[in-house]
């Protein structure tokens, strides 16, 4: 009989608040794209070909004229808080590469991945719904007669496939879909950074990381003839890996560890450490060459402020809690389905002369509508891979997690 204490457990510690972290991040970037479609693009939250000047950049930010003060601190309001929304896609990529690496670290930090497994998760929990939106808007697009395009178009065929990365494709259908390839990018590479973080140790991982996202960056920016506009955004994975590197990061400094993670940012000295964090990266998005490392700063800025919200605010307001915890199980399904329906609706809605204030209630509405039905297509689409001719076609993987070599399980 083995009596050594075994060294891999078969699941890894549940985060109850993390599914409400998710939930935070997917409204900022709805939020955002609400925003973009009613007042523009923020100019420092993309770096383009096109900048005007530093002068020009920073009155963008100006206060808006309105009829009266409330009316003021509404629009305003929600045009500052709406436009900084973009930093929800740096937060999902933190805790994509956190989610990934918890469910191997917690078990072993030695622990080996089954990549066929893996792909195949991956694959099955991308693609099918993917697909699913490609069609839905195939149908809404031309019905509504916004953006409308052919099926035969040779841009939805690379869609279908993934292939967003050429600068025709980058925006078709939903511009929110460069997110999607940036992931499957990400994905696709995960294996291969598990290792290098076994073997170099998280503090050589996180500097050899972060010196290497800075200079793709820089020189998407300074020399390639790319768009800096698409660059930025993650048409090569390298650009953003700093941030899935942070998640990976976190994951395996806890290695499993709640007491560590529910640790996290309790200090005021913390606290105090994400705002001069937040201030720094904000200030630097609004040059080119301070956008170079701009995101390795509000990433995990962002990305302390909506944990704190979810381990230790929202738990007190259980309501709130609960739907904001259950729209971050459904955020993939909202990241697919939500912007060419707000953004087609908005249009619709904007030349009818009304209060602010309706307006904004009816897009809030038609913003719910969306989530439930996001929810519900995500929803319907697995359970219907579950089912016979799909299960056949679309088999479930088992578990992407192997044991070590070495780890001797006891017997008895």
């Amino acid at each position: 009989m083995v009596t050594s204490t075994p060294l891999w457990t078969s699941r890894s510690p549940r985060l109850p608040w993390l599914d409400a972290t998710r939930g935070l991040a997917i409204l900022m970037i709805v939020f955002y794209h609400i925003t973009i479609a009613i007042y523009g693009v923020p100019w420092f939250a993309h770096p383009r070909d096109d900048w005007p000047d530093l002068g020009a950049r920073l009155a963008q930010i100006g206060l808006l004229p309105q009829e009266s003060l409330m009316a003021s601190l509404l629009a305003n309001g929600f045009r500052y808080f709406g436009w900084l929304g973009y930093q929800g896609t740096g937060v999902f990529l933190a805790l994509s590469g956190f989610g990934l690496t918890w469910a191997l670290a917690s078990r072993s930090r030695a622990a080996e991945i089954d990549r066929r497994a893996f792909y195949l998760r991956r694959l099955l929990r991308l693609f099918p719904l993917y697909w699913v939106g490609h069609l839905f808007f195939w149908g809404f697009n031309n019905l509504v007669g916004w953006r409308p395009f052919s099926a035969l178009d040779p841009r939805f065929a690379m869609s279908l496939l993934g292939i967003r990365f050429l600068p025709e494709v980058f925006y078709f259908i939903s511009p929110a879909w460069w997110f999607i390839v940036l992931i499957m990018q990400l994905y696709a590479v995960f294996p291969f950074l598990w290792r290098a973080l076994q073997r170099m140790g998280l503090l050589r991982f996180w500097i050899g990381i972060a010196l290497l996202t800075a200079a793709s960056r820089g020189v998407g920016f300074f020399l390639l003839p790319v768009d800096r506009e698409i660059w930025s955004r993650g048409l090569l994975f390298t650009s953003r890996l700093a941030e899935f590197a942070l998640g990976m990061g976190i994951a395996w400094w806890a290695a499993g560890d709640v007491h560590r993670i529910d640790g996290l940012l309790r200090t005021p000295r913390a606290r105090a450490g994400l705002f001069a964090l937040y201030a720094l990266g904000l200030s630097l998005s609004f040059t080119l060459p301070g956008a170079v490392v701009a995101p390795m700063l509000l990433t995990p800025a962002a990305a302390g402020f909506l944990m704190l919200l979810a381990r230790d605010l929202l738990p007190r307001l259980r309501s709130l809690y609960q739907a904001l915890s259950t729209l971050g199980i459904y955020s993939y399904g909202v990241m697919v389905f939500h912007q060419p329906i707000l953004w087609a609706f908005i249009m619709w809605l904007w030349p009818f002369s009304m209060p602010l204030t309706l307006r904004l209630g009816a897009i809030g509405l038609v913003t719910a509508m969306i989530f439930i039905g996001s929810a519900a297509l995500e929803r319907g689409t697995n359970l219907l891979l579950r089912k016979r001719p799909l299960s056949w076609i679309f088999p479930q993987p088992g578990p992407y997690a192997l044991p070590p070599d070495h780890v001797r399980y006891p017997v008895g």
